[in-house]
């Protein structure tokens, strides 16, 4: 019903063919509203919804999180109203200030929030049962599986969902030290990063925290590399937050991924700063570890999905903007399947039958080039 809805219509992403709209896991439901939709249109399909299967939405736990600008945000705390044509809305439905963050499948999220204060709660689990522990004296083998399943088994989840802040990651190992080392935490006879090493070099394969947490940051590398139909939702947001600090002098509409054409995104800096957190973290792991792309063999398939322009490797002076500029801009050529698409007369022309290698040839896709803005198609 909310996807066939002529008044409502979520956010428009590129690349993604739905708009973003609605989203479902178990009995929790996420409804995305752009700023021209109005909260009532959609409480009247829910309603509907309700009547004709009996179920009931629980509107007290209703929690709204104001997206898009500082001022926009301001209104809607001040109104209540997503759009100005609503009423205000109940006062039993939350909105969430700037710095609060709200609680969704697990992750904390919100404008402004404080990254490390999800953690709290956490770092005070972990002490609270690591001291426990100690009251039975475990030997230090014991003490290796009990910091896996305690410093590893708490912490998985919410960096994976949440990414954890390099001062969290400082005072778990600090936690950990002290667990194995107890009254010689300050002065310990051997360094963690041995103990992190297998037996068979000489350690305990002591859990590895930095390192656990890069290999679940190269996961959400992973999953944002995947350029399959499988690719997840944010990563087609998180290519349009990358793009705006792409350097000046590159054509917008030729952007594609840092990871697949010839520029970088700053990982420090003011401009920086306008990444989320959780996109620098990641960004920052694939520079240490050299995440890059370099198959050995590509199929026709993938190739097609290349970037047009600012390829990896090529040549100095390869893309001259004059020259590109019709391209993007007139064609729409942004990957190597839309120029064999721009192209296809040139390569085929028996196929066409009707183009002719000159200015001004009259053949369909020529005078279709032409109204379109570009002065010569051949």
């Amino acid at each position: 019903m909310l996807q066939a809805s002529p008044t409502i219509h979520g956010f428009q992403v590129p690349g993604i063919l739905d708009n973003v709209l609605v989203t479902l896991f178990a009995d929790d439901t996420t409804v995305y509203l752009r700023k021209a939709d109005r909260y009532a249109d959609l409480i009247l399909c829910l309603e509907t919804w309700c009547r004709a299967s009996g179920a009931r939405f629980n509107s007290e736990k209703t929690e709204i999180i104001p997206v898009g600008s500082a001022s926009h945000r301001s209104r809607v705390l001040t109104t209540r109203c997503l759009h100005p044509d609503d009423t205000p809305l109940p006062a039993s439905i939350h909105i969430a200030q700037d710095g609060e963050a709200v609680r969704s499948l697990g992750a904390w999220i919100g404008n402004n929030v404080d990254n490390s204060a999800p953690w709290e709660a956490t770092l005070d689990k972990v002490n609270h049962t690591l001291t426990r522990f100690l009251r039975g004296h475990p030997t230090l083998f014991e003490k290796t599986h009990l910091i896996q399943a305690t410093v590893g088994g708490m912490t998985q989840y919410l960096t994976k969902v949440q990414g954890m802040p390099p001062p969290v990651e400082d005072a778990l190992v600090k936690i950990t030290r002290r667990f194995i080392w107890e009254e010689n935490s300050s002065n310990p006879p051997i360094a963690l990063d041995h103990l992190y090493k297998p037996a068979t070099k000489g350690g305990l394969s002591l859990l590895d925290l930095k390192a656990r947490n890069d290999a679940i940051e190269l996961t959400w590398l992973r999953a944002y590399l995947d350029l399959s139909p499988h690719r997840p939702t944010w990563a087609f947001v998180t290519d349009l937050l990358l793009n705006v600090l792409a350097p000046d002098g590159i054509a917008e509409a030729a952007l594609f991924n840092t990871f697949l054409q010839k520029w970088d995104v700053p990982l420090a800096g003011h401009r920086a700063a306008r990444l989320p957190q959780d996109v620098l973290l990641m960004l920052r792991t694939a520079r240490c570890y050299g995440v890059a792309f370099a198959p050995r063999k590509l199929s026709s398939a993938l190739k097609r999905q290349l970037p047009a322009f600012y390829l990896l490797g090529a040549p100095p002076h390869t893309y001259i903007a004059p020259k590109i500029d019709c391209l993007i801009h007139e064609h729409a050529a942004k990957t190597i399947h839309d120029l064999l698409r721009v192209s296809n007369r040139l390569r085929d022309p028996p196929r066409f039958g009707t183009h002719h290698p000159r200015r001004n040839c009259a053949c369909s896709d020529c005078t279709s080039d032409r109204h379109h803005g570009c002065a010569n198609p051949h």
